[in-house]
Order: structure tokens, then C-alpha cells, then sequence
């Protein structure tokens, strides 16, 4: 059966998107779960294919795409070449006769036209911002900006989009969506999962003045509200610095900017707003089955349903509570630690261990690994309160103990430099562990702590100062583990037969050691699960000890340091926004004052600072370490894309481009929402 040019969105719904696109097939599933939807139509990938062969007989552009693909054609002059032979396409008669009824069936004197592409809007690949709208389009312009969406598949962005996540020759058509055009004075983005945290009970809704664009462009700063599902609680508010919104004016071609003032300040949605369309979320995800990344317009008739796509960003495990949380975490160091050495670490704070110098021991532990390979540590809140306490009582009450504890471990630490010169080996992995649990305990945690605790509490004692930061000035539990323990643990897994024993210390604790609870088995599953990606989370707990590999850690950290809002910039060297995608990458700053990316020269891995996080910036963004801008919001589509690459990004800073210069080194830290400039160009 031959598939029309065109359909109704009542007639579209999920399966047919492989005609209709993932915006028109999801647009029409919409339809069927009772959303308010403009009307409109579709016009399908049978038509885009047949103005294909119409417009490229010889195949030419198919050629080009797998001369890209395998490097024999920059993305530049793939685009540009593209872009010459489909200026002479025009739309056969057919399809223009398809169009010209969906038109005049819809009735309307303004629309919006819409790409669609079969890639698009997936459960993988958002390819959000790269192909292109018309808003307040004529109905005698309807078919020029169809043609227009067709091209933009082959725009320099969506080219370097599509490579970026492995997209081959033919593998995509584009459908379009001609829809009513809904002129809003609110419009915005509404996830039904925090698409950052991951939180499945916490939505997030971003809100503008003017039309949605402003917010997906990533070009204003919007409202920002996270809403708890069930409880109609709106756990947190932020108001954007919201300084220009775009409008549609009558008697204007094109939608415009305008200045809004102080009015870009004022509150863009109400409470019982708010709470509406967090029900409007919970109601679409229900019907769909999966989470669900929203756009919305606002009009007296209430929230329009503009578009629905899965949330492309989600980990494996965002649902499963792999962190104990009976007690809030507190955060200590991130620091390179290995699965073995993190277990080590939970082992000398225990009641064993640190009851005398610690004044109390901390049965529950975390260390969380990140991309970068370095994990970070959690303590317990009320046990690491408890310890702080006991210092500083110390310091007050008692303090030649402290001094005498300070002092032991600077012995502690001369023997165990000394054990490491001669490279003394131990007979036993369990006499090693022992030995080495109180020079981590010693020369480490306790002037750490000790060092927080007088900071904290304002204290000021220039003796306990000095010794303390004389023992951190020095690492010595590094070595020691690497040369004195590790060894012996790379033979106790060597004789279980297992494939790769010098990554042993990766892939054990020492409970699992010493219970022998540890085969070959587990440890070549871990192995794969390591080079496939995955990361380890330990928890030691007064239950025992939990281990993860999960596919992604850093959502994980974001819920525990707990920072969703924008934080206030303080100083010159350290500027604040929010995380869209969570990570920590040091690198040299590249500034970006346009949104154009024709002609900047940027070097792979260097960090992006620009004022918006514009989709436009796609060839740039494959490039980047990290990114960092003034403006834009979670739910921009930029943020999306830096999302689905997981690379590290920081936006609505305010002032990252006047702050930054080209050159700097800087510090991208999404996980604690910050920038620090380490180093002046």
C-alpha cells in the first residue's frame, strides 16, 4: 500500500513513525491520550523520499554522506555541497497538491511548520534544535518552509549530530508538521523526571515570557520549577533573569525580540499553574509508558501540547535505590581511589579502629567513581558532625591528647616511609591491611578532619594548624597501597585464575577478600563491566558492605551533593550556574561570542565558552571538554545534546564570557556547579 503525502495527526500515533517522524507520530499519540493539541497535519516521509529522487536522481548526496562518514569530505563542504544541488529541487506536483488540501482543511491563517525527522524524537537521540521550525507561517508559504525542513536535515549541525551518534548513509527521512500556530504570552519545557538528578518522583518545568523558542534556543534565562509527583508540593522556585522574550506582533513576518525589563522578573506561571501542568506530566507519562521531555504554550484556553519525546538521558539504574539514604551524606574529598583502596578507607573509621582519636566510629561509608576515574567519598552527616565535635573538644578541653595524636601519626608516617624504602613486604595481605589502615587513619583522615573542624569552628591554633597541614602536605597511603598491599592482592586474584590480576585492585574490596567470598567468575564480569564503562558505587553499611557497577555515576553524585538551583556567583575567579549535565574536566578555555560556528578554529578537549548554548553550535560542542555559558536553561535544547554526549556543562553563569579569556585554564566542576579559573592565558 502506498503511504499518503500527507496525514491528519489524528491519524498519526506511535507506530507510524517511521513516515510521520518521531514529532508527528507522538503528536498524534497526544491526540489519543486527550492532550489539548493544535490541529494540523503531517506531511510524510514518502513525500521527503520522492522530492529526494526527484531533486538528486544521480545519488549524488549519498556519496558525499559516506565520503564524510569515512573522512574523505569535511563537514563543511558535505553541508555546503548539499546545500548548492538542493537549491534547484522544487516539489512535484503531487505533493504540492497533498499540501495545498492539508492546508486548506486546516483553515487556519497562521501556522507553524515543524521537521520531523524518523531519528528524531527516539528513545536514544533527541536530535533537539538541529532541524528547523517556521513559526506564523501563511498558508501560501507552507510549502517553501516544508522544503525548508527537508534541507536542514543536511545542515552542518544536524550533519555533525548525526555522527556524532553514529547516524549512516540513508539511515533518516524527514516528515513535517504543519500545525495551527498557538501565539502564547507563556510558554516553556516540562520534563517528568529531573532530567539532571534523575529523580523519578521530582519534575522539573521551565517557563518563559513569549513564545518557547526563547527557552529551546537557550538564549534567555527562564523560570525554573521542581515539583514533587502526588504531593502537589513545589519543592523548589527559582525566577529567571529573564531580559528578553520573543513575540509575535500583527502586521510582522517573523516573530521578534522584545526588552522585557523588570518584567523578565516577575513569576511566569502561578502555583496552581504550576501544579497543573505537573499533573499534565504525570498523565502524559502514564499514558506513554516512559518519561517524557515536554513543550508547552499557554493561552486563555489553558496548556497547549506542542510536543512529547522520551527523555533520551536517563541511566540503566535512575530508577533503583542504589544509595542507602536512612541518613543524609555528607561529602568529604574526590580524589583517584580504587574499588580495593575505598574499601580500605571505610575499614579504619570503624568501631575497630577510630573510636579513641575519631571520639566516635562511622559504621556507614560511600565512595562513588565518576567518569574521570576518581571517586567521591560520603560520610554520614551525623557521624561526621560527631567527629568534628570531639576535635574541637579536644582542642578546647583536652588539647595535649590532640597534640599527642598528631604527633603519633607524624611516627606513623616516618615508619611507614621508611617500610616503603625498603620496600619491606609483608607475609600476610591481613598483616599488610592492619598496618596500612592506621597510616590511612593517622597521616590522613585525622588531620583532615582536624583541619575542617578548626575551620568550621573558627578556631584558631596555630600549633595544631601546623601539624596537621605538615601531615597533608605529604600523601602516603598512595605508595604504600601500590607497593606494599597491592601486590599481594594481585596474587591472591591471580591464583583464582582470573584473566587480568594487575586490575584486581579495581574490581575487589577486602571484605570479599578476606570472607573469600570473591571468584573468577565475578571478577571477569567486573572486568567487562569496567571496560564497557561502568563505575562503581560502595557503600559500607552497618548491614555490610554494597558494591554497583552502574552505567552512569554522575546523577548519582548530583542527588547527593543535592544542587539543583543556580548557586550566586561570590568571586572573580570562581563563577557559579546551573549543571546540565553533571562531570568535572579541566581544560583551556575557547570563547565564543557568536552563535555562528563557521570559522573558529577550536582544539579537540578544549573547554567552550560561549553566551548561549545554541544548537547551532553542534560542530563545536563534538569538540568540547566541557561546556560553560551565560545564558540558558536545563531543558534548552543544547542542554540535551551536551546530555546525550555526557559531557560536563555549566549554564546561566551570567558572566562566563566577560569573566573568562581565551587561553585561561579552567576548572568546569558540573557536579558542584562551579567554575574556577586555575590559570590566566
Amino acid at each position: 500500500m502506498t503511504t499518503p503525502f500527507t496525514l491528519r495527526l489524528e491519524e498519526m500515533d506511535v507506530s507510524k513513525a517511521a513516515i510521520g517522524g518521531g514529532k508527528g507520530a507522538s503528536l498524534g499519540e497526544l491526540v489519543k491520550a486527550g492532550a489539548r493539541v493544535p490541529a494540523g497535519f503531517v506531511v510524510t516521509r514518502g513525500a521527503f523520499d520522492l522530492y529526494m529522487e526527484a531533486a538528486d536522481p544521480q545519488k549524488r548526496i549519498s556519496q558525499w554522506l559516506a565520503e564524510l562518514h569515512s573522512g574523505g569530505k569535511t563537514l563543511a563542504d558535505t553541508a555546503r555541497a548539499i546545500a548548492e544541488l538542493l537549491a534547484e529541487g522544487t516539489i512535484p506536483n503531487e505533493i504540492g497538491d497533498a499540501i495545498g488540501s492539508g492546508v486548506e482543511q486546516l483553515g487556519v491563517a497562521s501556522m507553524s511548520v515543524r521537521s520531523s525527522a524518523t531519528c528524531e524524537d527516539g528513545s536514544a537521540t533527541a536530535w533537539a534544535g538541529q532541524l528547523e521550525t517556521y513559526l506564523d507561517v501563511s498558508p501560501e508559504e507552507i510549502e517553501e518552509q516544508v522544503q525548508a525542513c527537508w534541507h536542514s536535515i543536511f545542515r552542518a549541525p544536524a550533519l555533525a549530530y548525526g555522527a556524532a551518534h553514529g547516524y549512516g548513509v540513508g539511515e533518516f527521512g524527514v516528515a513535517v508538521v504543519v500545525q495551527e500556530m498557538v501565539s502564547s504570552e507563556v510558554s516553556g519545557i516540562g520534563f517528568s523526571v529531573h532530567p539532571v538528578t534523575q529523580e523519578p518522583e521530582l519534575r522539573l518545568i521551565e517557563a518563559c515570557f513569549g513564545l518557547g523558542e526563547a527557552i529551546v534556543s537557550g538564549r534567555i534565562m527562564p523560570d525554573q520549577y521542581v515539583v514533587k509527583r502526588g504531593a502537589r508540593e513545589i519543592v523548589e522556585n527559582t525566577l529567571g533573569r529573564q531580559r528578553e522574550g520573543l513575540f509575535f506582533e500583527h502586521g510582522r513576518y517573523e516573530p521578534h525580540w522584545q526588552q522585557l525589563g523588570e518584567r523578565g522578573s516577575q513569576p511566569k506561571l502561578n502555583e496552581d499553574q504550576v501544579l497543573e501542568y505537573a499533573g499534565i506530566l504525570d498523565r502524559i507519562e502514564d499514558h506513554y509508558g516512559f518519561p517524557v521531555d515536554t513543550e508547552w504554550a499557554l493561552t486563555k484556553e489553558g496548556f497547549h501540547l506542542l510536543q512529547s519525546r522520551p527523555i533520551t538521558t536517563l541511566a540503566k539504574e535512575y530508577r533503583e535505590p542504589i544509595i542507602d539514604t536512612a541518613q543524609p551524606w555528607v561529602k568529604l574529598v574526590r580524589r583517584p581511589l580504587s574499588l580495593l583502596e575505598t574499601s580500605f578507607i571505610g575499614l579504619w573509621l570503624d568501631s575497630r579502629h577510630a573510636g579513641e582519636d575519631m571520639g566516635t566510629h562511622v559504621d556507614r561509608f560511600m565512595a562513588i567513581q565518576d567518569d574521570s576515574d576518581l571517586a567521591t567519598m560520603f560520610l554520614p552527616k551525623p557521624a561526621f558532625d560527631a567527629v568534628l565535635d570531639h576535635i574541637r573538644d579536644l582542642d578546647r578541653n583536652n588539647r595535649p591528647k590532640l597534640i599527642g595524636l598528631l604527633e603519633k601519626a607524624l611516627e606513623v608516617f616516618e615508619e611507614g616511609r621508611q617500610r616503603i624504602e625498603r620496600n619491606e613486604v609483608f607475609t600476610s595481605l591481613e598483616d599488610a591491611v592492619e598496618h596500612f589502615v592506621d597510616v590511612g587513619r593517622y597521616t590522613t583522615s585525622f588531620p583532615s578532619c582536624t583541619l575542617i573542624a578548626l575551620e568550621d569552628g573558627h578556631i584558631d591554633d596555630p600549633q595544631v594548624r601546623a601539624l596537621s597541614e605538615q601531615l597533608r602536605a605529604h600523601s602516603l597511603y598512595p605508595r604504600y597501597l601500590s607497593q606494599l598491599v597491592e601486590p599481594l592482592v594481585i596474587e591472591q586474584v591471580k591464583a583464582l585464575g582470573f584473566s587480568a590480576p594487575e586490575r584486581g585492585p579495581e574490581l575487589v574490596t577486602w571484605s570479599e577478600l578476606r570472607e573469600n567470598l570473591i571468584d573468577r567468575e565475578t571478577l571477569e564480569e567486573r572486568l567487562n563491566l569496567v571496560r564497557e564503562g561502568y563505575r562503581f558505587v560502595i557503600q559500607i553499611l552497618e548491614d555490610g558492605e554494597r558494591v554497583n557497577f552502574v552505567s552512569e555515576t554522575g546523577y548519582l553524585l548530583m542527588r547527593q551533593i543535592g544542587q539543583r538551583q543556580i548557586i550566586p556567583p561570590d568571586d572573580p575567579d570562581r563563577i557559579a550556574g546551573q549543571a546540565a549535565w553533571p562531570g568535572v574536566y579541566r581544560g583551556r578555555a575557547r570563547v565564543l561570542m557568536t552563535s555562528d560556528p563557521d570559522g573558529v578554529e577550536m582544539q579537540e578537549g578544549e573547554v567552550l565558552v560561549s553566551l548561549q548554548s545554541n544548537p547551532n553550535l553542534m560542530p563545536l560542542l563534538r569538540l568540547a571538554g566541557a561546556i560553560v555559558t551565560d545564558d540558558g536553561g536545563v531543558a534548552c535544547h543544547a542542554g540535551i545534546i551536551c546530555r546525550e554526549l555526557k559531557i560536563p556543562t555549566i549554564i546561566g553563569t551570567g558572566r562566563a564570557t566577560a569573566t573568562i579569556n581565551t587561553g585561561d585554564l579552567i576548572e568546569v566542576d558540573a557536579t558542584e556547579q562551579v567554575v574556577r579559573i586555575l590559570e590566566r592565558a
